[in-house]
């Protein structure tokens, strides 16, 4: 008889667990309790050898894979965003980019390492600039 409280099973019952040797999940007989009364050692009816009692692991539950986005919902990448705003304001001039600098929205700026960039946003002393090749934080208002 298997009963479902496997940690408090007397002594003599039989219980279900993973045996060491036989490597397989196997009936076992209860041989020793601890001092609060739960299974210390089991032995295998199988194969005869006693060991420390192993209750069964819980298995974690696999994390949900998330879909990726289709086509319609993806966002548009950095290049094709840049190129649409370099097209919107090709007529404006590139001021050239430094950290003390006060930027609004939609000024065209010139960054001696990623080239011409537009700002998309202004937070305080920071502001999103969309180059060709990736968007990114800019310190600016210091």
């Amino acid at each position: 008889m298997i009963t479902k409280d496997k940690d408090r099973t007397p002594v003599a019952q039989i219980l279900e667990t993973q045996c060491t040797k036989c490597k397989l999940p196997l009936t076992h007989v209860v041989v020793l309790h601890n001092s609060e009364g739960i299974v210390e050692r089991v032995q295998c009816r199988t194969c005869g050898s006693e060991h420390k009692y192993h209750p069964e692991k819980k298995k974690a539950k696999k994390p949900v894979k998330k879909k990726r986005a289709s086509a319609k919902t993806r966002k548009p990448d950095a290049a094709a965003i840049f190129e649409q705003l370099a097209a919107k304001f090709q007529d404006k001039k590139p001021v050239p980019y430094t950290m003390q600098g006060s930027y609004q929205t939609d000024d065209v700026i010139d960054h001696k390492t990623f080239g011409k960039g537009i700002v998309t946003g202004v937070f305080y002393q920071k502001m999103d600039v969309a180059f060709a090749d990736a968007s990114r934080l800019l310190v600016c208002d210091r």
